[in-house]
């Protein structure tokens, strides 16, 4: 596992989790740096990670869902609703498997 950090918008920044030749991303406030960043590092975008509903946040889940068709979108289940296109809402200390990876949900308001 790895993680590369994508500078986003002007002020904010991205971040690839890569395990295994897939990736997902964590607050993909617009799509064309994420998109430039898995051609550099070679990998397929399968989830999208969202921490919470601003556009800062989630500006660029719509185009990246639409170039990477059956990339899952993930978020908190108080902020799921306010975010377009999830398909798995998480409950905080919710696990979930990524690639070779366990993960855990940490709800922090």
């Amino acid at each position: 596992m790895r993680v590369v950090s994508v500078p986003c918008l002007k002020d904010n920044f991205a971040y690839l989790v890569v395990d295994n030749g897939q990736a997902a991303v964590v607050d993909p406030g617009e799509a064309p740096p994420i998109t430039e960043a898995l051609a550099r590092e070679g990998v397929k975008l399968s989830a999208i990670w969202a921490t919470h509903h601003h556009a800062d946040h989630v500006g660029g889940i719509e185009e990246l869902v639409a170039a990477n068709p059956g990339a899952a979108v993930l978020a908190g289940e108080r902020d799921a609703p306010k975010i377009k296109g999830v398909t798995q809402r998480l409950a905080d200390a919710e696990q979930f498997t990524f690639g070779s990876l366990r993960v855990r949900t940490i709800h922090n308001p």
